[in-house]
């Protein structure tokens, strides 16, 4: 597997992991040390740097695995293509709308820089916290632009319904566990 695909495939998803990883670390260590002796005075502001970073990283990820919210019943009622249609159009105008944000949110970016700001408790710079918005939203834009031509390339293919989508997606994280619902359903009739 290339590094690209790779990247393409597990980029967002992995530094989620990594950051919600690091949440659950620091704050079951500052749990500790407040439990055993005095309490770390960065924990607080470290998890909430995180939570903003996993919060912009995951508009790329929602884009990519698809789960953005919508009204998806709705557009499955309509012929298949005109609901390609419809889902290049709001593409179309949810990539306007990510490339504004990121054009913003370099501009603010810059300007916390200039400020020398530096955060209370870790003293890291601000600027790095900020940053977050503007790869946030550029990956968004990265992922729109990918679902865009997914939808150009696929317009005469008949895409999933949603209910097709959250069944295909349960099926998967059920296999993913290892557990076999016949087997389940079997051994729940037999205590019957």
């Amino acid at each position: 597997m290339s590094v690209l695909k790779w990247l393409d495939e597990h980029f967002e998803e992995s530094i989620l992991v990594l950051l919600l990883a690091t949440i659950s670390c620091v704050m079951m260590a500052q749990i500790l040390a407040r439990t055993f002796a005095s309490s770390f005075t960065w924990p607080e502001e470290f998890s909430r740097y995180c939570y903003i970073w996993t919060v912009f990283l995951s508009l790329g990820y929602t884009i990519k695995k698809r789960n953005m919210l919508r009204v998806g019943i709705l557009i499955d009622m309509l012929p298949q293509k005109l609901r390609r249609s419809i889902e290049i159009v709001v593409n179309l105008i949810m990539l306007v709308l990510f490339v504004i944000l990121f054009r913003y949110a370099i501009i603010y970016t810059g300007k916390i820089k200039l400020t020398g700001q530096f955060s209370p408790a870790m003293h890291v710079p601000m600027w790095m916290m900020y940053m977050s918005t503007i790869i946030g939203f550029g990956l968004a834009a990265i992922r729109t632009v990918q679902e865009i031509i997914n939808n150009i390339k696929n317009f005469n293919k008949k895409s999933e319904t949603t209910l097709e989508a959250t069944l295909k997606e349960a099926k998967e994280e059920v296999k993913a566990t290892g557990v076999h619902l016949d087997d389940n359903i079997k051994a729940e009739e037999g205590d019957l």
